[in-house]
């Protein structure tokens, strides 16, 4: 993505403070989308993100990011959550970076997500079947401000994460990840592994999850996840497997990916798997296509998992 210099030499507003820099850098898509049951409609979305770093005289990095996220987006054509302005905040030394406000917790950090070197889709088509886990676990459960750190040895790195309760009423969510990565002749392997436990059903809840991707210098893509716990805060415990490929070649990179949530005690799944495809025009400029599927099995998600599919075709536009 290209970035447009904002400022070079805005002044910080406390002493002992070198210069800070700030960026300016957007996104826009437009197209159609539709699915089963669904109206087709148009699809326009546009995000502007501000990127806000320094250093001090001592060598102390420190910045903040604000991402005005989805700002013309239509309710109707995806979940908005309703809060289009996220934020985070960071300090960042030779003891580690540590990060507060709209960002991964621990878990999510450490594990790859089975849509790494996916081109993606205008509407997330291909990720938003009920198959497709994130690896959020309980990240936003509590006004979705997190405190994260982190630190990298090497190929090894570590963070630990907590959320708090903004009502009083719960014990924080606390996380762990732990991340090892190392190259090999014609590619690199990256290995993860996340915890995370919290109260915020009153019962303890904790989820554990492990993934590994591959990435080929000739580019193509592959990773798989696993993860157990409870984490639809219904008391019940599921598993999650997921995999997914990607191959980039030429001007275009083409994505696919499946996964299943089972219900331990009772053996309901809900499954589904999704598609992506993209042709980049050059200039910031790319053509995307995306589909998604959705087979609910299961009596353990109601409301949550509906079967359909769901699919987008359009322009995706970066500055």
């Amino acid at each position: 993505m290209k970035k447009v210099l904002f400022a070079s030499t805005a002044l910080v507003a406390f002493a002992g403070a070198a210069a800070a820099d700030v960026t300016l850098s957007g996104s826009a898509e437009m197209g159609i989308v539709g699915g089963s049951g669904d109206e087709t409609l148009f699809f326009q979305s546009v995000d502007v993100r501000f990127s806000l770093t320094g250093e001090t005289d001592n060598g102390l990095s420190f910045g903040a990011t604000i991402d005005l996220e989805d700002a013309t987006e239509q309710a109707d054509n995806v979940d908005v959550a309703g809060d289009t302005t996220d934020f985070t905040v960071f300090i960042s030394g030779a003891f580690g970076t540590l990060t507060m406000g709209d960002t991964d917790g621990a878990y999510d950090w450490g594990l790859t997500e089975v849509n790494a070197g996916s081109p993606g889709s205008i509407n997330d088509a291909e990720t938003g079947h009920g198959g497709f886990d994130g690896n959020g676990g309980y990240d936003g459960d509590f006004n979705g401000q997190v405190l994260r750190y982190d630190y990298a040895l090497g190929d090894f790195g570590v963070a630990v994460s907590a959320e708090i309760d903004e009502t009083g009423t719960d014990d924080p969510i606390l996380g762990l990840g732990l991340r090892y990565g190392f190259g090999f002749g014609g590619g690199s392997l990256n290995l993860g592994l996340g915890y995370q436990t919290g109260d915020h059903t009153g019962s303890g809840d904790a989820i554990i999850g492990v993934s590994a991707s591959v990435a080929m210098d000739m580019g193509l893509t592959a990773t798989v996840n696993y993860s157990e716990g409870d984490r639809d805060e219904g008391g019940l415990n599921e598993t999650h497997i997921g995999v997914g490929v990607s191959y980039a070649f030429d001007a275009f990179t083409v994505h696919a990916n499946w996964g299943e949530f089972e219900e331990e005690a009772s053996g309901d799944t809900d499954s589904g798997w999704g598609l992506a495809a993209a042709y980049d025009l050059g200039g910031g400029a790319s053509l995307h296509v995306g589909y998604g599927d959705t087979d609910c099995g299961s009596a353990f998600n109601p409301g949550i998992c509906d079967d359909g599919s769901t699919w987008s075709f359009g322009m995706a536009m970066s500055f």
